[in-house]
């Protein structure tokens, strides 16, 4: 297990000194059984050498559904929120104890295990509502608070958009237009804050003390953005009217404690993703001092 001394992480010689974290949302689970998309998401995990991958959109998944696509690229232990709707869940090369599952108040949950010595948080806020995902950033604080949690990752599709990205985001005014008249026809829903851009379901994260790590590290900002892949559309990947409509919904966020350590942050939006899911996959990853 990790411990903090005088602000260092100090392994003993059983833990990883160099740690591999992936979120992924695989897009109503591989579009319910695509056997294609699923090979091509195995093809590309394997190459990655992980060692720890959040999903979300595990529809149609169960435990052992789970244990079985993760035993695929080598993971031994996994953990799923729930069993119905849109589930999130984790694999991991190292044992998983599950902490809480929690669906009230959560559009699709939020799973916490431990794992590789650290507290790992997956959840999947709401696509529909600005002011629900406020909530349930809220909801994750007051969690983490109240449990004392350090060496803590929030990780997942969040719905959401970072200050950090702001410059690049209002430049995408046909993403603003698509998504105005998408408020307009669903009045009971609300993306937009007085139909602009809405930044302070990330903002609260930040407020209270986690670090965009992909926000911080990857530049520019075009380089950031998660979604849509050109597979929504049916585009190629270099479409260039792909460019107008991304955004940044897919989030890796850590503890202050934890920052220090992250040596590396990625987007992963380049043609070797392409064809697995409507959203590109997010990493990052740890070099860890040892004692």
């Amino acid at each position: 297990m990790l411990c903090f001394i005088s602000g260092n992480i100090h392994l003993n010689a059983q833990s990883p000194d160099h740690l591999n974290i992936i979120s992924y949302n695989i897009f109503n689970g591989f579009e319910h059984g695509n056997a294609r998309q699923r090979e091509k998401f195995l093809i590309w995990i394997k190459n990655q050498k992980a060692d720890v991958v959040a999903l979300q959109e595990l529809v149609d998944f169960n435990a052992a559904d789970l244990e079985k696509l993760a035993a695929a690229y080598g993971h031994p232990y996994t953990a799923i929120v729930k069993e119905n709707g849109y589930p999130v869940g984790v694999t991991s090369r190292f044992p998983v104890e599950v902490i809480s599952k929690q669906t009230d108040g959560f559009w699709h949950g939020m799973l916490h295990v431990r794992t590789a010595g650290l507290n790992i948080i997956v959840t999947h806020f709401s696509p529909f509502e600005w002011k629900y995902r406020k909530n349930e950033a809220e909801k994750v604080i007051h969690y983490v608070k109240e449990n004392n949690l350090d060496s803590c990752i929030i990780l997942g599709d969040l719905n959401a958009h970072s200050p950090f990205d702001a410059d690049e985001l209002e430049t995408h005014e046909k993403l603003k237009t698509q998504m105005r008249n998408w408020d307009i026809k669903n009045p009971q829903y609300g993306n937009l804050y007085n139909g602009q851009f809405e930044y302070s379901v990330i903002s609260t994260f930040l407020s209270a003390g986690f670090e965009d790590v992909i926000g911080r590290k990857v530049h520019p900002a075009k380089a950031r953005m998660s979604f849509p892949a050109a597979f929504l559309y049916k585009w190629k990947w270099n479409d260039r009217r792909r460019e107008a409509l991304m955004e940044r919904l897919d989030y890796i966020l850590v503890s202050r404690d934890l920052y220090p350590f992250c040596n590396a942050a990625k987007v992963h939006n380049g043609p070797e993703a392409e064809g697995i899911s409507d959203h590109y996959p997010v990493s990052i990853s740890f070099k860890f001092k040892k004692q």
